[in-house]
């Protein structure tokens, strides 16, 4: 399934884009994208059939751009990895965030995926199968309320997910959903996780084998099944309780 492909990821340039960059580069035509562009740069010399465009999916212009760019260069993509994400400890009582750093996170991790999803839809090869793929997080079933704008964003990337497959039903677009807890990037390291994490590398090469496999849902995170479990037998209010206390044992403290 991901193989002579035309592949568009989105945060490319570090952490789960990088490593899903290096696995599928050999065998596809990979085009990456961020703020970064000394860090897209280092992953294009790194590998091959790689290219770049700086692109800033929080900025709905950007995004635009980003499209027309593509179709301008005569690029037809037929799978998209929607990987692109910021996350931070942030407590309403204890700290404040402007109008526009919280607009910033939730368009990078919620709204510019879904830009992007139609911006990709609307130019794929309909003669071809294609293929969705959204990196959502294990905070979509079990939210932290340490992690309140990433656990709101990634629920509601997990819940368009499902469903834009609805919407997809019957088409040639298969969409995937992909739930990472922590994985060795430095984007946990920054808000303090403590606890040892997926090796990134690892995690891209389990991820593109159960896509090429068929799975329309993958965790590495053997916890999974019993997160889901609680998602569905607790009230919400003893489910986030239980997600608080469990967050202040693998966060430092804000």
């Amino acid at each position: 399934m991901l193989k002579g492909r035309t592949i568009l990821i989105t945060g490319g340039g570090s952490g789960i884009g990088e490593a899903l960059t290096n696995k599928l580069s050999n065998d596809n035509k990979i085009i990456i994208c961020g703020r970064n562009e000394d860090k897209l740069k280092k992953v294009v010399a790194a590998n091959k059939n790689v290219s770049y465009y700086v692109s800033d999916i929080s900025v709905a212009s950007e995004i635009d751009e980003l499209f027309k760019r593509i179709k301008s260069d005569g690029i037809v993509l037929d799978v998209l990895f929607n990987n692109a994400g910021v996350v931070e400890q942030w407590n309403i009582t204890k700290s404040t965030l402007s109008s526009t750093q919280i607009f910033e996170k939730i368009n990078t991790n919620l709204s510019g995926a879904i830009a992007i999803t139609q911006q990709f839809v609307s130019q794929a090869n309909k003669t071809v199968d294609n293929v969705i793929v959204n990196i959502s997080s294990t905070v979509a079933i079990f939210p932290f309320s340490a992690l309140g704008l990433y656990s709101t964003s990634k629920s509601g990337l997990s819940i368009f997910t499902k469903m834009i497959r609805q919407q997809l039903k019957g088409t040639n677009f298969k969409v995937v959903e992909i739930l990472p807890s922590q994985v060795e990037t430095e984007m946990p390291k920054k808000v303090g996780f403590t606890s040892k994490g997926v090796n990134v590398q690892d995690f891209a090469s389990k991820t593109i084998k159960a896509i090429n496999k068929g799975k329309t849902e993958y965790s590495p995170d053997p916890n999974v099944f019993m997160l889901k479990f609680f998602n569905r037998l607790l009230p919400k209010s003893s489910l986030l309780n239980m997600a608080d206390k469990i967050g202040k044992k693998i966060l430092k403290s804000q």
